[in-house]
């Protein structure tokens, strides 16, 4: 599980964790825990960073030939033209973007254009179990919801208690729980939430 290491948001956790101990005995109504990481998403960090198995799309204006997708390999590399093979695990788009503009201005394009958009997350998950139609895990894709997620999984299983989802998250190394209102959400009564990868969402099954 990944775990985010997030000073702007570390007053933030025993509010979180206070609230979802309160919570546990207030069911019937929107965890204030939730409510509290719903209000801070804004404030998570970026997810760009490259891994092995992530594909990405370089575009280079007005040269078709540097125009291509690519995927990071087992070694963190990805082999470009003219650049040749460079690392680009733990970098950003933004990183790409430099590092192949550097490298195409040793006289192959005079003034290259370049572009990096990843295209597919494969060194980041996201974990869905329970009362779904296809649990296990899924690819992360930047700024993914929960709503997506979900259908992603297939939606909810006949026997979803859908309001007692549980998400759970490791911010500063401390693991959080928070119970999503996701009937709510779906009929747009409340906030949707922004995925981080590595997070685990279980749909318990309905009692009744």
């Amino acid at each position: 599980m990944h775990t985010y290491k997030i000073s702007s948001l570390r007053w933030l956790l025993p509010i979180v964790i206070a609230l979802g101990w309160v919570s546990a005995c207030t069911h019937d109504r929107v965890d204030p825990a939730y409510a509290a990481l719903v209000e801070q998403q804004n404030d998570m960090p970026e997810t760009g960073e490259l891994g092995p198995g992530d594909k990405f799309q370089i575009r280079v204006f007005a040269e078709e030939d540097l125009t291509g997708e690519f995927t990071v390999s087992t070694d963190g590399t990805v082999n470009y033209p003219y650049v040749g093979r460079f690392q680009v695990t733990g970098l950003t788009c933004a990183d790409v973007e430099e590092l192949v503009t550097n490298g195409l201005k040793g006289g192959f394009v005079r003034s290259p254009s370049v572009s990096c958009s990843i295209t597919e997350y494969n060194s980041k998950r996201i974990f869905i179990f329970g009362e779904v139609k296809k649990p296990g895990s899924f690819a992360y894709k930047s700024n993914i919801s929960i709503i997506e997620a979900f259908a992603l999984a297939g939606g909810f299983g006949e026997r979803a208690n859908t309001n007692n989802t549980k998400l759970t998250r490791v911010v500063n190394d401390v693991e959080i729980q928070v119970r999503v209102p996701m009937q709510e959400i779906v009929e747009g009564r409340q906030r949707n939430i922004r995925l981080l990868p590595g997070d685990i969402i279980y749909v318990p099954e309905s009692a009744y």
